[in-house]
């Protein structure tokens, strides 16, 4: 596989949150976020200024989702990155 043009596979990070008390909270403060954090797996060729592994804020509204080697992946371009952390 091979990710063309100004296209990024991107890894979802999952956030997870404890309270003070020690206790996990669930995601569900998160999904009405605009923004995602995320792991570049791959980019096109015409991508500048990101590479594989770097971690990312990305808008998720611009993101399609994908299934690949059964992993569930997100499909967004150059322009849909917030910033590189």
């Amino acid at each position: 596989m091979k990710v063309l043009n100004k296209f990024i596979l991107v890894d979802k990070v999952v956030e997870q949150k404890t309270s003070k008390s020690g206790l996990i909270l669930s995601g569900e403060e998160y999904k009405d976020m605009r923004y995602h954090y995320g792991s570049v797996v791959q980019h096109g060729m015409n991508v500048i200024g990101i590479e594989s592994g770097d971690k990312i804020m990305y808008d998720k509204v611009q993101s399609y989702d994908v299934v690949i080697d059964g992993n569930r992946m997100v499909v967004i371009q150059e322009k849909d990155v917030v910033c590189v952390l």
